[in-house]
C-alpha cells in the first residue's frame, strides 16, 4: 500500500510515540516537500520534527503539477494541497487527510481519502495493533480532537463497543 500525508497525521503519530505504526500499515510512506519542510524544517522543536527527520522511510517528493497546487492553494494549505495532488501523480492508495474541507476537496480529485482515525481501524484489521480504544484515547490525551460521536463510531468500527 501506498500512503501519502500531510503533516497533522504525522506530527500526531509521532506525539504519541506511534510514527513506526505507519512503516507497518504501507510499504511506502510518501510526502511532498511542503509537508516535510512544515514538519522538520519549520518544526523547531515541536513534536515530530526529530522523529520525520530520523526517519528514512518516509520518502519525499516533489509535486510535477504545480498548477493543480496553485488551484488548492485557494481553498487549502500548502501541504494538504501538495499531499492532494501528489497522491494522484503516484497513484497512492490513500491520502491521509483529517480536514474535513480537504478530504471532500481531494475525493473531488478522485482521490482515495482516510485519516488518521481510518487508520487505527485498518491497523487492527491487519493484526497491527490489539485494540484501537487505546491508542485512541492516547491521541484524544495529546490533544487530537475527536467528536464524541466520532469516537464512539470508531470503538464500534474496530468491534470494541
Amino acid at each position: 500500500m501506498i500512503l501519502v500525508l500531510d503533516s497533522s497525521a504525522l506530527i500526531t503519530l509521532a506525539k504519541i510515540g506511534r510514527l513506526q505504526l505507519l512503516r507497518q500499515l504501507a510499504k511506502d510512506v510518501v510526502v511532498p516537500y511542503a509537508v516535510f519542510d512544515e514538519v522538520v524544517r519549520r518544526g523547531g522543536g515541536r513534536p515530530g520534527q526529530t522523529e520525520v527527520a530520523q526517519a528514512s522511510w518516509i520518502s519525499r517528493r516533489r509535486i510535477r503539477d504545480r498548477t493543480a497546487v496553485a488551484r488548492l492553494e485557494t481553498e487549502l494549505a500548502r501541504g494538504e494541497s501538495e499531499a492532494i495532488v501528489l497522491a494522484r501523480e503516484i497513484a497512492a492508495d490513500f491520502v491521509i487527510l483529517d480536514d474535513a474541507r480537504a478530504r471532500q476537496i481531494a475525493e473531488l480529485q478522485g482521490v482515495r481519502v482516510t485519516g488518521l482515525l481510518g487508520l487505527l481501524v485498518f491497523a487492527k484489521e491487519q493484526g497491527l495493533a490489539e485494540a484501537v480504544k487505546p491508542i485512541l484515547d492516547e491521541l484524544v490525551t495529546a490533544g487530537f480532537y475527536v467528536a464524541e460521536a466520532i469516537y464512539r463510531n470508531v470503538i464500534e468500527t474496530a468491534g470494541e463497543n
